[in-house]
């Protein structure tokens, strides 16, 4: 809503009032409906372009239920019933605005289905024990009956204000930000309303100038959901946003016992009800978001140990296995052999046919690899680039040069498209004896050497490490 069309409504209710005032306050009301509908529909159309998307419309839907209340007070003026026949049922209709309200203040959003279904169950009992105690209450002393409702929404509203300014304060996306700037300011405005008009002007008649006020907070809030102007980032203290982070869950919690203190006088046993809810609440959600995060961490955990392109295990990955590798070998009575493959030309096979061309090359070469290599006890990795590594028990040398082999020979047969004519993969083998006590890492090293004289030795062959040429083997093996 622009200014122009702000000032526009608001003159017009103004103008209603004079003319007409509490004689006819229908026209007052239909004013007083149309206001926060027009809010309602500024959250819902901000909602479009914002990161704060889910917010906005349950912000827009908390706006809309409030027309509801006033509805219901328009339907009590035009059927002419006297005001003490305003049921409690209808009187709640106030109250059950403030559950969308209450839950975009207090839930931090976002986690799994199970902690938003604790959370909106909090709410859920929240709003049962506002409607148990009126229900209950009404009967008895119309006073004392409008004294503990006000006292509850006073506390209620002054609590969703605080839980707003905190979420502001913690802050630093800008559209998250912006949402609770307006929701702050929205909710202290509405605190300060309804206490001024519950505590000083609790017997004006309908349609007085107090209406005006109502509808400017409702234009207030269609304006500034309305202004979508950007602001940068602000920069908010990690610590002060890690504690936020980590009170928020006990905001609904919070609010549930404080309504339940507010009602224990009178109603001790739906004020039970209220402590053991929130009570089971927050502990059963802070079960379900101990588990998500323990998920979460797993699921960067293994983000951390995997390659993201090819799906196998990256350096880091194959340096902590190595080891564990090793002695596993050694136990079983086994040499270890390490074998590092290269593929051949890849920066010619990039440039030809283009790098997402390239990644399906490493993604193909990485599964036919994987495919060859079906051990339990075998270790593929990639080791950064075209480059694979592979650790697996075996026997002696000749063993480890027919693994090697095995993995050359499947990759050309695959026939792969590479510019030269198929992909084709070079292979360095270092092997160690069970008995050898070097540390594993000297295997890499050798595997390494070993893979440059492939490359030397005119490429999509297999070579065995020097220092073992000596010892017991071939040079090499060549397709």
């Amino acid at each position: 809503m622009t200014l122009r069309a702000a000032l526009f409504f608001l003159v017009t209710h103004a103008l209603v009032i004079a003319l007409i005032g509490p004689q006819d306050p229908v026209g007052s009301y239909l004013m007083l409906i149309t206001a926060p509908l027009l809010a309602a529909l500024a959250c819902v159309r901000r909602a479009r372009d914002s990161q704060a998307a889910c917010k906005w419309r349950t912000l827009g839907a908390a706006v809309g239920l409030f027309s509801l209340a006033l509805l219901a007070l328009l339907y009590r003026n035009v059927a002419g019933l006297d005001p003490a026949q305003m049921t409690a049922s209808s009187l709640i209709l106030y109250v059950f605005y403030r559950i969308p309200l209450t839950y975009v203040a207090a839930s931090p959003g976002g986690g799994n289905r199970g902690i938003r279904a604790v959370d909106l169950a909090i709410i859920a009992l929240l709003w049962l024990l506002y409607y148990g105690h009126t229900r209950a209450m009404a009967p008895l002393n119309t006073a004392l009956w409008t004294q503990c409702l006000n006292t509850m929404s006073s506390v209620q509203n002054s609590l969703v204000f605080c839980f707003a300014l905190i979420r502001f304060l913690a802050e630093d996306n800008p559209d998250r930000r912006d949402f609770f700037r307006t929701l702050t300011i929205y909710a202290l405005g509405y605190f300060l309303l309804a206490f001024y008009i519950n505590t000083y002007q609790p017997q004006v008649p309908d349609g007085n100038w107090g209406d005006l006020l109502i509808s400017g907070l409702f234009v207030l809030l269609a304006i500034m959901a309305g202004s979508n102007r950007r602001r940068p980032a602000a920069q908010v203290s990690p610590n002060l946003r890690r504690i936020v982070d980590a009170g928020v869950p006990l905001m609904l919690p919070l609010l549930l016992m404080m309504v339940a203190l507010l009602v224990a006088r009178l109603q001790p046993t739906l004020a039970t009800v209220g402590f053991i809810g929130a009570l089971l609440g927050y502990a059963l959600r802070s079960v379900l978001s101990q588990a998500e995060i323990q998920r979460q961490r797993d699921e960067l955990e293994t983000l951390a140990r995997r390659d993201p392109l090819t799906g196998l295990g990256n350096r880091r990955s194959f340096d902590e296995s190595l080891g564990a590798a090793h002695r596993r070998a050694r136990r079983q009575g086994l040499g270890l052999a390490v074998l590092m493959i290269d593929i051949d030309h890849f920066k010619r096979l990039n440039d030809t046919y283009g790098h997402p061309e390239g990644d399906r090359r490493l993604r193909a070469v990485a599964a036919i690899l994987d495919g060859c290599l079906q051990r339990g006890d075998d270790l593929l990795a990639r080791y950064g680039g075209e480059e694979f590594i592979a650790a697996l028990p075996s026997s002696d040398t000749s063993h480890a040069l027919d693994l090697g082999e095995r993995l050359r020979a499947a990759v050309e047969y695959a026939a792969l498209p590479a510019p030269d004519g198929h992909v084709t993969i070079s292979v360095g083998v270092a092997w160690q004896s069970a008995s050898d006590q070097r540390e594993p890492d000297d295997l890499v090293d050798r595997a390494d050497q070993a893979l440059y004289r492939a490359k030397h030795a005119g490429r999509n062959c297999v070579q065995l490490a020097p220092a073992e040429v000596a010892g017991e083997a071939t040079a090499g093996r060549r397709a």
